[in-house]
């Protein structure tokens, strides 16, 4: 078979299949992986498909760089701020909690009832100035390095701050969800910085809009195995219906926010 042939049967099966690894299109297409890699190399190079470890994924099934705070911010507003109430509500008075970084997980402080007492541990610049004020709302910031146009912190102060700290809640964003990938987000120095923030809850919650659901993202930091509670909008209803049932399959509680 010449080469413009097994890419385009690549193609095809990627298509139909959504995702492909290496090993078993080289078996399909009885060629050695390296062949395949070199193929895979030259149909990203084209902008046909995206290369992971391993495989690959259709180019809209990944979120490749991370956006600007003020264009995410602009983005699924409504269903932002319906995850934010929904997940405020969760929250009791006296506990410690940890809020990611990110435009959904500023919805959640926006929304924290009135004369509420907490702790809020955030490595978001914008959430610390939007609790700053709130009478009963001890905020603590973690330090790090500041990440130009996005407001938040991340590096090894970050990491250790957050290793050195255990609350009741933490509410940790993300930028893909898909239940055979697992958790993931687009910039790999965010991955042990969630990870950290999820070690460090007796309970904690993945924050994610609808358009979130079946996504790939640049950097896996949890596996789906590792989230208790997915907190959504219900507009996942009608959008990704099938990811909602896998994910209730993999025994992940879904809340969809009304």
């Amino acid at each position: 078979m010449l080469a413009e042939e097994r890419r385009r049967q690549v193609l095809q099966w990627l298509e139909a299949e959504g995702r492909l690894e290496v090993s078993e299109v080289a078996r399909r297409l009885a060629v050695s992986p390296m062949t395949v890699r070199r193929d895979l190399e030259r149909l990203e190079a084209d902008g046909l498909l995206v290369r992971t470890h391993g495989g690959a994924l259709p180019v809209g099934a990944v979120t490749p760089r991370e956006l600007p705070y003020a264009t995410k911010r602009a983005r699924q507003v409504e269903a932002k701020r319906k995850i934010g109430r929904a997940a405020a509500a969760l929250i009791r008075p006296g506990e410690t909690v940890i809020l990611d970084a990110g435009s959904t997980t500023l919805e959640i402080a926006r929304h924290l009832p009135p004369r509420i007492t907490l702790k809020v541990v955030t490595n978001d610049l914008l959430i610390a100035r939007e609790l700053a004020d709130r009478e009963g709302v001890d905020v603590y910031v973690t330090g790090g390095q500041v990440r130009r146009g996005v407001y938040s912190l991340q590096g090894p102060e970050t990491e250790a701050y957050l290793r050195a700290t255990h609350v009741d809640r933490a509410f940790v964003g993300a930028d893909g969800v898909d239940v055979a990938y697992g958790v993931s987000t687009t910039n790999r120095q965010k991955v042990p910085v969630k990870q950290a923030m999820l070690a460090a809850a007796e309970r904690s919650y993945v924050v994610a809009d609808h358009s979130k659901l079946g996504r790939r993202a640049f950097a896996r930091f949890a596996g789906i195995d590792q989230i208790r509670t997915l907190i959504c909008d219900d507009q996942a209803q009608a959008s990704a219906a099938v990811q909602l049932e896998a994910l209730a399959e993999a025994g992940v509680e879904v809340v969809l926010a009304p």
